[in-house]
């Protein structure tokens, strides 16, 4: 890859993603201090919910789009990319539609039965409508990555939804306007239909603008498509094991106060993956592009480029969030207990491991090694499921935090098998 390009692409991708990231951080600071902790549990499990709902609507579809687009832009086969765009919003659409039907028609079930509070009653409802976009938003955020233009995929991100979100919370609180738990919901959904509005725009009136995509009068699902499903579907399932997961589980088992608390600590600690997840979405569509060429050589170039420049960026981070993690709570959060500063620990090493053993997931997703990935993912996940659940009903949250640390080790370990095998990679 060009040193100027990716210069040029890192810094831009890195300033957007740096407002998806505030976004996350700033969000869970405002809801608490505008409201309460208990606010932003309720918050924090409603979009967990809706993110965990967006993998059966998106059911593989963001992964194969991913792959297959950037294979169709490389080769200039407009053609192509206009019958799977078109093809992933007929199956997403349609699923989309079903899950928010069911959703709004069991709210009072869901509510009570699942997470017996009365207060997230409304809020799933404005959720629920706000699934079809919030699924649509992670199909154009693999667009934007096929077309090479990482920098704008970090609007989909949930983290920009909130700190859209986050700027009507600020207006609302200045004009003094009562803030609730369902306008800020509301504000969610605005959220998802404006970046959804401005992403549309950017993709079919200036990257596709002479495509004529809406013009297609048939379309069939192809093969190659469909086939392929499956095993996104399961990688997907477990990433969202991975990043949402234990915040997912918690909600059935704590109080959203502690649920809104261990979230703000969870997505800090998160926070340790910013650049790395900005040069990842820079190299996504090379690693594909590569792969299809039979490009072994240069495949492996950019894995080690890309897991090196992330490592000497985010180690001093590291250190400095590591030696002053209890400072960094109480400033940002008003968190002053010993427990989650031990959690924030034991998360940002976890942070870290994904980092020292570079882009796995991605670079074996690339290249065309999905199903090996899958059975790893799935196996892992699998164990990550029933051990949290363990500490979650015999423990605490900072064996939940251990769990977590402990699934991903194995799952790297793993995975670096895998990869020095097939591809004769080295730490």
């Amino acid at each position: 890859m060009n040193i100027d390009l990716l210069i040029k692409k890192f810094f831009i991708s890195s300033f957007i993603k740096s407002i998806s990231s505030l976004g996350l951080i700033l969000f869970n600071f405002a809801i608490i201090y505008l409201t309460d902790k208990n606010t932003l549990g309720v918050l924090t499990s409603a979009i967990s919910l809706i993110v965990f709902l967006s993998i059966f609507t998106k059911f593989g579809l963001n992964l194969a789009t991913l792959k297959l687009t950037s294979i169709f832009f490389e080769k200039k086969d407009i053609k192509k990319i206009n019958q799977l765009i078109l093809q992933t919003i007929l199956i997403s659409g349609f699923i989309s539609f079903i899950i928010t039907f069911f959703l709004i028609l069991f709210e009072k079930e869901i509510a009570f039965q699942i997470y017996k509070d009365n207060e997230i009653k409304g809020v799933l409802k404005i959720f629920a409508i706000a699934l079809p976009f919030f699924t649509f938003l992670q199909l154009q955020k693999s667009l934007f990555k096929s077309f090479k233009i990482p920098e704008l995929s970090s609007l989909s991100d949930v983290g920009s939804i909130l700190f859209l979100s986050l700027m009507m919370v600020v207006f609302f609180e200045i004009i003094n306007i009562n803030l609730t738990i369902y306008r800020i919901s509301l504000f969610f959904l605005f959220s998802c239909l404006i970046i959804f509005s401005f992403n549309n725009f950017v993709l079919f009136y200036i990257v596709l603008k002479n495509s004529n995509i809406f013009k297609i009068k048939k379309v069939s699902i192809s093969n190659n498509l469909i086939k392929t499903l499956p095993d996104y579907f399961s990688i997907d399932f477990v990433n969202f094991t991975t990043v949402w997961g234990s915040i997912f589980l918690c909600s059935f088992f704590y109080n959203f106060s502690s649920v809104g608390s261990f979230s703000s600590v969870y997505w800090f600690a998160y926070g340790l993956l910013f650049f790395p997840l900005v040069l990842n979405s820079i190299y996504a569509p090379y690693y594909a592009i590569d792969s299809n060429n039979n490009d072994l050589k240069k495949q492996k170039k950019l894995f080690y480029q890309n897991r090196n420049l992330s490592i000497i960026i985010t180690s001093p981070i590291l250190l400095i969030l590591f030696l002053f993690s209890e400072f960094f709570l109480k400033l940002i959060f008003d968190i002053s207990s010993s427990e989650f500063n031990i959690i924030f620990r034991i998360l940002l090493i976890n942070s870290f491991l994904r980092i020292v053993f570079g882009p796995q997931n991605l670079f074996l997703n690339m290249s065309n090694e999905q199903k090996h990935l899958k059975f790893i993912l799935i196996f892992c996940s699998i164990i990550q499921i029933f051990l949290t659940l363990f500490a979650l009903i015999f423990k605490n949250l900072i064996w939940v935090s251990f769990v977590f640390l402990l699934s991903n080790f194995i799952k790297h370990v793993w995975l670096f098998t895998v990869l020095n095998k097939k591809f004769k990679t080295k730490l």
